[in-house]
């Protein structure tokens, strides 16, 4: 963990991992980024989704609808 990370987990699942950090950025906001990375016949393949700390109660209640 680097000094901007203030959580990390993973979930591995087949050939899907995915990462759960929250990070603080260099003016002190925080932001969780899910990260998923892909095994492929080629190597790896990644995305990556950042919700920032003022919307992360939307975020998660509209998670919560849709599932």
């Amino acid at each position: 963990m680097n000094n901007n990370e203030i959580y990390t987990d993973k979930l591995t699942k087949g050939k899907r991992t995915y990462f759960f950090d929250i990070n603080k950025s260099k003016q002190g906001d925080f932001y969780l980024k899910v990260s998923e990375s892909k095994k492929t016949e080629n190597g790896f393949e990644h995305h990556r989704l950042i919700i920032f700390e003022e919307d992360i109660k939307d975020f998660a209640e509209n998670k919560k609808k849709a599932l």
